[in-house]
């Protein structure tokens, strides 16, 4: 699998490449992209700078589309994708159908990407992406690889990306955290609460099942991971180095249950998971 990494500086999309990076992709704060300002680039030229350090590269910057806009928004949307586009952006990731529409109809040289919040559940869902001028799919946070093996199999053509759960793996639909955004309060979802049978707490998966999701996502033939926009860089890099050592795993050949041994055991010096107790 290909990792795509999510950036919202020239810094850290400079240091992405260089650590290996196969796609990068962000969003612009003064556009919705699902994202809070600060998890984005400030500036258009600031994207220009990344798609064409990208380019040089042979790589490839996608800009996030992937929030709903109206009105003048949604043509100044449509506007900065075409003036990006002559710059040589990559392709465009876009949760609305109406965008996708209007997009796919602006004569792009970018390709289109259907956005996780797209919420492509099923094959008839494909097609009518597809049909749309999607290229690609990012599959729904939470599909696990067996719920996912029909669509990645697709007899349409469409690559598929996923997000890589060896990282995180928030029970909701989408990994923004509306608890949080309400209490500023660390990741709400990790507290544990006093309900009619004692204590409860939000179900997650332990890494041993996140490293089998890996595998199995990878031997479906799902072309793309995604790691996710992180507030702190030094995390992000981290799991991205991370996923590299997975891949490279996955490349060889290794089989199931020493893959989740070994990627288990490194799981466990990502800094971000030192909470977990072994």
């Amino acid at each position: 699998m290909k990792i795509v990494a999510g950036v919202k500086t020239v810094a850290e999309a400079e240091t992405m490449l260089r650590l290996g990076a196969d796609e990068l992709y962000g969003g612009l704060a003064a556009v919705p992209n699902h994202r809070l300002p600060a998890q984005s680039f400030s500036s258009v030229d600031e994207i220009v700078t990344v798609i064409k350090m990208a380019a040089r590269r042979g790589r490839r910057f996608s800009l996030l589309l992937n929030q709903p806009s109206f009105g003048d928004r949604f043509a100044r949307s449509v506007a900065l994708v075409k003036r990006l586009d002559a710059e040589g952006l990559g392709a465009c990731i876009v949760r609305e159908l109406a965008m996708l529409d209007a997009l796919s109809r602006a004569g792009l040289k970018a390709r289109l990407t259907a956005s996780s919040l797209a919420l492509c559940y099923n094959l008839p869902s494909m097609r009518r992406l597809k049909e749309m001028g999607a290229t690609r799919v990012v599959l729904p946070f939470h599909m696990a690889p067996d719920e996912a093996r029909r669509l990645i199999a697709n007899p349409f053509g469409m690559e598929t990306e996923v997000f890589f759960h060896a990282d995180f793996c928030c029970a909701n639909v989408d990994p923004v955290c509306r608890l949080w955004n309400l209490t500023h309060r660390d990741q709400t979802c990790r507290f544990s609460y006093t309900g009619p049978d004692g204590r409860w707490r939000m179900p997650e998966a332990n890494a041993a099942e996140k490293m089998r999701s890996v595998y199995r996502f990878h031997h479906s033939g799902a072309g793309y991971l995604k790691i996710i926009r992180m507030n702190d860089f030094r995390d992000e890099m981290e799991v991205l180095k991370f996923s590299r050592l997975l891949t490279a795993l996955l490349e060889k050949g290794t089989g199931e249950a020493d893959f989740v041994r070994m990627g288990e055991r490194l799981y466990s010096t990502v800094s971000r998971h030192a909470w977990i107790k072994r």
